[in-house]
């Protein structure tokens, strides 16, 4: 039986993804071990995260301790992972995507509309707060970092009238129905690139070890948006938001928030869909940059 040691963030929701991916290498036959490892994006937690130097914040320790042979496999949320890698690591699979949608939670229990006029919400993501912001003008929005259960905390502390956060987390945590939430439309408040996939990365070469666990149709929704993304050429410090979904056809959602708003709405054929999708973003990068 071989040994598999999992590098992760030590938050509960990082170690409940890392505790699938050990569940998936279990079945197949292998002794897998979690190695908790902290990044800066731990470190400085009251922070946004657009305000950290380059992008990665909770990536690139995790991809260095995997280059450095310390540990064989890492464990990220895919939408956090750059689209420049660490050398010599790969992301190798990525498990069946849960919800890709936001989850909006409020004090009272009220919903987005029903909210009371100049609201305070808690989120540190530009995305959300433009798409906020544009389907409700009278919001106002407070910087909201931590890990999901110190989020759910500053909430009940009276800090916001409500926060925004990725559904999926509350789902691998099991509070989605402990926690009175609404799920926000992602033809509206159209998600991150990658929301609610776990990615799994291996050493270039290695990719074996966890290509069993790749879920192919999840696989090929992840690679048309970060297709976009990587075409567009932005990082957090812009509000942009990409959502594909395979039903026959890809069909691709991206809206860029910035100094001028953009929306897209494609349907590509599965066999061309990660080409037509670098098609479609170096077309909105024109759009953007004026090229």
């Amino acid at each position: 039986m071989r040994r598999i040691v999992v590098g992760t963030r030590g938050s509960k929701l990082a170690l409940a993804q890392a505790e699938k991916v050990v569940k998936k290498l279990e079945e197949e036959g292998y002794k897998p071990e979690i190695k908790i490892i902290k990044s800066m994006g731990d470190i400085m937690r009251d922070k946004p995260l657009h305000e950290f130097k380059g992008v990665g914040a909770f990536v690139r320790t995790l991809d260095s301790a995997l280059a450095d042979g310390k540990v064989d496999i890492v464990v990220h949320s895919y939408k956090d992972v750059p689209s420049d890698r660490i050398k010599g690591t790969v992301i190798a699979a990525v498990l069946e995507r849960e919800s890709p949608c936001d989850a909006f939670i409020s004090r009272n229990g009220k919903t987005l509309d029903e909210l009371e006029n100049n609201s305070v919400i808690g989120t540190s993501s530009l995305r959300r707060r433009a798409q906020l912001k544009r389907y409700r003008e009278d919001l106002r929005f407070e910087n909201l970092r931590g890990n999901l259960d110190t989020r759910l905390r500053k909430l009940k502390d009276g800090l916001y009238d409500a926060i925004v956060v990725a559904e999926a987390g509350l789902i691998r945590l099991n509070l989605v129905d402990k926690i009175d939430c609404q799920r926000l439309n992602p033809e509206i408040f159209v998600p991150s690139a990658n929301q609610g996939i776990i990615a799994v990365a291996t050493r270039v070469g290695e990719e074996d070890l966890v290509l069993f666990m790749n879920h192919e149709k999840t696989d090929l929704e992840a690679k048309v948006e970060r297709e976009v993304i990587k075409g567009l050429g932005v990082g957090c410090a812009v509000p942009v938001g990409v959502y594909a979904e395979l039903k026959g056809k890809v069909k691709l959602i991206c809206e860029i928030l910035d100094k001028k708003y953009i929306r897209v709405e494609e349907k590509f054929s599965r066999e061309n869909a990660v080409e037509e999708a670098r098609e479609v973003a170096e077309n909105l990068r024109g759009e953007i940059y004026g090229q």
